[in-house]
């Protein structure tokens, strides 16, 4: 099976740990990598030593009454994609990730110093 080009080093060990034969699952995989990329890419830029476009201008050239332009400044919103990307991650990955539901409760032994009520309820939980 062929490496996609244009992983990073966070891309490629996703990659490589979970890709199969599976064309659908792969599709998912390499969005998985290709956002695991970008979120190091914005937490460098973050961290000042990426680079990014920071700031857009806009020049609006015809001029007012008085001879006057408009200029817009606006700022890109570094925090907010990476939070975007970061809840896409987590969602491509939880379906690529069995359900931890399914799996057994730990036994786990009651602590002693719990109310009674609370014991009635952890071993309802054991067997549920």
């Amino acid at each position: 099976m062929d490496v996609p080009a244009g992983l990073g080093e966070r891309g490629l060990s996703i990659w490589a740990a979970m890709a199969t034969e599976d064309v659908p699952r792969n599709a998912l995989v390499l969005e998985a990598a290709r956002l695991a990329d970008r979120l190091d890419e914005l937490d460098n830029i973050i961290q000042g030593k990426g680079v990014l476009n920071l700031m857009v201008f806009r020049l609006d050239m015809e001029s007012g009454e008085d001879g006057e332009y408009n200029v817009e400044v606006k700022f890109q919103n570094v925090f907010s994609e990476a939070r975007q990307q970061a809840i896409a991650f987590s969602t491509i990955l939880s379906k690529l990730a069995p359900a931890d539901a399914a799996a057994k409760p730990a036994n786990v032994p009651i602590p002693t110093n719990v109310t009674p009520l609370d014991r009635i309820k952890a071993r309802g939980l054991k067997k549920a």
